[in-house]
């Protein structure tokens, strides 16, 4: 017909479309610009939702049975963490090593993930399950490796086991669990869910101490092999992960029904997309990795206080570890309880105030050396609170420091709150890492421990003293 020519002027009246044809075609651009309207709308509301999802998908749990595995491998992997923690003093002392290459044993079960995190938006760009295969099948490797290293007499092999162990820890464990709380979960769920990780994730690092006490009593051999309380824990975590990569196919892939599609910019566009985090999100981030850093600090020097300067037994220790976890644990709750009856009392103020309370509470733990005429029950009782004190308010500086940190970045743009996320694993595992390292090699020494982490915690408030007073008087870090 002669309407459809392109080369047909648009002013031209030559041919008018029919009744039903205009009407259709104007039905068809209505509906449209509805659907158009609509999307536009929930993007603004709730970015990370796909487009069709409604007010009923908000309320959609986590799928239960990937949930309940992905809470599983975190609470596993904490306490594959702190199962060593007892043992890795004797254990590198056995082998001709020292503390701080027993520290170094502590940390490079983290520090490693930090080189995977920039993987996971391909590691995890289709399916969760391959990755997380290949996580749990490198943490059985890494723990056989562990358990080997008395037959082989390498210490250097128990640092090879460690680090495989927590190789793809960064972006098939933090990531992860991030990515499947926003892909599956409806968002009136992820808070929720958020929070029954972080206290499945901390009730395993109480647990490993308390296997280790266990574990502790078994010594027996298998030819030359020699399972003992040091080789113990990675020939049980080897079977524990062998046991769960067996499960894993049982465990259907979920839906990712909450998953936003994002179209990669072009060069122009990703030079607008370049943020860089304001001066109160870089303080939050910093004071993410200095509390992450004082437990490391506490959880690896702990064992070598009670055990050369106590003469605690292994079992009495890791039962002692446990208990402050747990401690801490109920610590924190009661705090989240009191800012919900108190909404007066601002995240900050919390932080603050855990911050100073580990600057006073640390010279509790620094006089740990007993005199050589005086008892050392003093100096047990002294070191016991000061530690429950210490890791309650590093617990809950912590998980506010976080929330800060997220919040002030999500006030100024979304994509500095994408980089909040990341940066904020990053640096915990960054303050672990180098915690455990100088947690080791600095219980030795007179007041070493006690003495970094106040360092450290004084230079926190009195910059974190700076930003509260900001804060109240409604300048730039109230957003």
């Amino acid at each position: 017909m002669a309407w459809d020519s392109p080369s047909l002027p648009a002013a031209s009246s030559a041919v008018v479309p029919s009744g039903p044809v205009l009407l259709g075609q104007l039905a068809n651009s209505v509906s449209q610009a509805v659907e158009m309207n609509n999307g536009a709308k929930e993007l603004a509301e709730t970015p990370r939702l796909a487009l069709g999802a409604t007010e009923k998908n908000d309320d959609q749990p986590m799928p239960c049975a990937f949930g309940n595995y992905v809470l599983l491998v975190t609470s596993m992997n904490m306490a594959n963490y702190t199962v060593v923690l007892p043992t890795a003093d004797g254990y590198s002392v056995s082998l001709g090593g020292g503390g701080w290459f027993a520290g170094l044993i502590v940390a490079v079960a983290l520090a490693p993930g930090l080189l995977s995190l920039p993987l996971a938006p391909r590691i995890l760009r289709n399916r969760y399950k391959p990755g997380l295969a290949a996580f749990v099948l490198l943490c059985a490797i890494g723990n056989a490796c562990y358990g080997l290293g008395q037959l082989a007499g390498s210490l250097w092999l128990l640092v090879i086991g460690q680090a495989l162990r927590a190789l793809l820890w960064g972006a098939c464990g933090r990531a992860l669990v991030q990515h499947v709380v926003y892909a599956c979960c409806g968002k009136d769920r992820r808070s929720a869910w958020t929070a029954r990780q972080g206290n499945i994730s901390f009730s395993g690092m109480g647990l490993g101490p308390v296997v280790a006490a266990a574990l502790s009593k078994v010594s027996f051999k298998v030819g030359a092999l020699s399972v003992d309380e040091y080789t113990a824990p990675g020939w049980f975590f080897c079977v524990v992960w062998l046991l769960m990569l067996l499960v894993l196919p049982l465990i259907p892939e979920p839906e990712r029904r909450f998953e936003a599609e994002f179209v990669r910019p072009t060069s122009g566009e990703e030079r607008k997309c370049i943020v860089w985090p304001d001066g109160r999100t870089l303080w939050c981030l910093f004071s993410v990795m200095v509390t992450a850093g004082t437990v490391a600090v506490w959880e690896t020097s702990a064992a070598i206080v009670t055990q050369r300067y106590f003469g605690w037994s292994v079992w009495i220790t890791s039962l002692f570890i446990g208990a402050v976890f747990l401690s801490s644990m109920i610590g924190g709750e009661l705090v989240r309880c009191l800012l919900k009856r108190r909404p007066s009392l601002h995240e900050l103020d919390v932080t603050v105030t855990g911050l100073a309370m580990i600057l006073i509470c640390s010279s509790m733990l620094y006089n740990y050396l007993p005199s050589s005429q005086g008892p050392t029950r003093p100096y047990e009782v002294t070191y016991a609170l000061g530690s429950i004190l210490v890791m309650n308010a590093a617990n809950y500086s912590r998980n506010y420091s976080v929330a800060m940190a997220l919040r002030s970045a999500a006030s100024v743009i979304n994509e500095m709150k994408d980089m909040a996320v990341v940066a904020q694993a990053a640096f915990m595992m960054t303050g672990r890492s180098g915690g455990a390292l100088l947690g080791m090699g600095l219980a030795a020494m007179p007041g070493g421990v006690g003495l970094v982490r106040a360092h450290f915690c004084l230079l926190l408030v009195l910059s974190n003293i700076v930003l509260n007073s900001t804060d109240k008087k409604g300048n730039s870090t109230k957003r």
